[in-house]
């Protein structure tokens, strides 16, 4: 319902004028969204999703691989209302991998408040320096470490002791130490990817954005996938107008509600794209991984039953 009253307001005739530009896109822009789109929304939360469920996995090895497929697939599936690639994630790595029910939504609350300490340490450096430069980016990476070094030694409290876990990442201060940061480094590379993401969106459009703009389109763009529903259809264009409405952007970019919401259109339909394409790539890779799982499994029975026999 929101996503069709959102087509409606952007195509409407008082909005029309923020259409024209998308038939003389450059394609060099446009193969770097595609890029950035997948970086955001494909790659680097597969890396996460990995990484932090690397140390529950108790069953058969979890490859980068595969978590790249589940993430994928996942992504598609989470366009249903009841976010139905998050439950088969958590069902496919609770079956082949060994990760308890437990030790899922531990590794979910650990990306929130990953996500949620990257959000707002570069909101609170964005209000003290507004350009972003090298300043800027050396005053988040300093931020990020010392919120490593202080996060670090809670990793243990977060894991209750009767959820199987590595006990190096349990015991060792120094693997504690590298994995958050390698989380807050997967973390910010995404809101970097998702920054570039909305520049380009801007520019595209014929509405160039600083690159403060982006950057605040990419946490409200965030915000919503993890808050709300079927991958924020909907409820991610009206923020993205209404905070262009209300002035959250710079003067210089003078979008009003109309071409917020255009926007966010846009950056949709290329998504939706790369999301089909790589969505049904990645269920198709595991389900080839299911059938030739199965197969093995039932050779190896019949293997036995021929050795018992003889």
């Amino acid at each position: 319902m929101l996503l069709g009253a959102s087509i409606w307001y952007a195509v409407s005739q008082q909005n029309a004028e923020n259409w024209p530009a998308l038939g003389d896109v450059e394609p060099a822009l446009l193969l770097a969204l595609f890029v950035s789109i997948f970086l955001s929304t494909i790659f680097l939360p597969g890396l996460q999703f990995w990484l932090v469920t690397q140390p529950f996995v108790t069953g058969q090895r979890l490859s980068v691989f595969t978590m790249q497929g589940l993430t994928a697939g996942s992504a598609l599936l989470n366009y249903t209302p009841v976010k139905a690639g998050l439950i088969g994630r958590v069902a496919y790595l609770r079956y082949f991998h060994g990760v308890g029910l437990r030790a899922a939504v531990i590794s979910h609350t650990l990306i929130v408040i990953v996500f949620v300490a990257a959000c707002g340490i570069t909101f609170l450096v964005t209000l003290w320096r507004p350009q972003i430069d090298i300043g800027w980016v050396a005053a988040i990476i300093t931020a990020f470490l010392i919120a490593v070094l202080v996060g670090a030694p809670l990793l243990g409290l977060l894991v209750p002791l009767s959820v199987p876990m590595d006990p190096e990442m349990r015991h060792s201060r120094k693997r504690q130490v590298g994995f958050l940061g390698l989380c807050f480094l997967i973390q910010g590379l995404g809101l970097a990817a998702t920054t570039v993401r909305w520049w380009l969106v801007f520019a595209i459009l014929d509405r160039p954005a600083t690159f403060t703009d982006a950057w605040l389109a990419a946490v409200v763009h965030m915000v919503t996938i993890a808050g709300g529903p079927a991958n924020g259809l909907g409820f991610r264009e009206w923020l993205i107008g209404l905070a262009g409405q209300r002035g959250l952007f710079s003067p210089g970019l003078q979008i009003d509600l109309g071409a917020g919401v255009a926007a966010a259109l846009f950056d949709r339909a290329v998504e939706s794209i790369v999301i089909v394409a790589f969505g049904l790539f990645g269920l198709a890779l595991l389900r080839r991984g299911l059938r030739a799982q199965k197969s093995a499994a039932e050779q190896g029975v019949l293997t036995e039953g021929e050795g018992s026999t003889g």
